[in-house]
């Protein structure tokens, strides 16, 4: 039985969704078995935070602190003003920013982010050129502690960026087939060799 608040997220992330097509990526909220996958991810022993990227209605979120990450460690980064607003409401107690994820790097900076223990993400990568998709991943995983990931998803076999075009380690972690399209779990990770 869904209940009418995952119903009330669904129908406004549908309205966002046909209004910005590119800069939601997706027509629906991601999934139970998506989102519980992506958390799953996440080694609860590494310290620091963990950073959401695009957590529009806190499907993610819900996940991440079902996992057992405290609603503390949760920075949550999402451009959509609505959502911003819902968030912080749902998750007082989590560091919300209203601004663009893929500029991560800049935001990490001005606001002292410590080294994450991962960093989670909903972007729509796929509606990006390969040139800032690279971009958005080589920052992100300069925030990140040594061997923490960068979880992703995708709808689609192939990932946002291949290994072969970003100095990064490459996992296909999952393909999640009951999440409505099915998706894929990418996990990137600094190489050894980058400083």
């Amino acid at each position: 039985m869904i209940s009418l608040s995952t119903l009330s997220d669904s129908l406004r992330f549908v309205a966002t969704a046909t209004r910005h097509p590119l800069k939601m990526g997706a027509v629906l909220p991601s999934g139970h078995y998506l989102v519980t996958a992506m958390a799953a991810q996440i080694d609860l022993r590494e310290p620091g935070p963990v950073i959401e990227l695009g957590s529009g209605t806190g499907a993610i979120t819900d996940a991440l602190i079902k996992h057992g990450i405290d609603q503390r460690r949760l920075i949550l980064i999402e451009s959509h003003q609505s959502f911003y607003d819902d968030l912080q409401k749902r998750f007082p107690d989590a560091r919300c920013f209203c601004d663009d994820a893929y500029d991560i790097e800049t935001l990490a900076k001005q606001n002292f982010f410590p080294k994450a223990a991962a960093i989670v993400s909903g972007l729509p990568l796929r509606t990006q050129s390969l040139k800032r998709k690279r971009a958005f991943i080589e920052s992100a995983l300069r925030l990140l502690r040594p061997g923490a990931p960068l979880i992703q998803f995708s709808y689609g076999l192939s990932p946002p960026v291949e290994e072969h075009q970003i100095d990064a380690t490459l996992i296909a972690a999952e393909t999640v087939w009951k999440n409505i399209p099915p998706a894929r779990i990418w996990v990137y990770k600094a190489s050894e060799h980058s400083g």
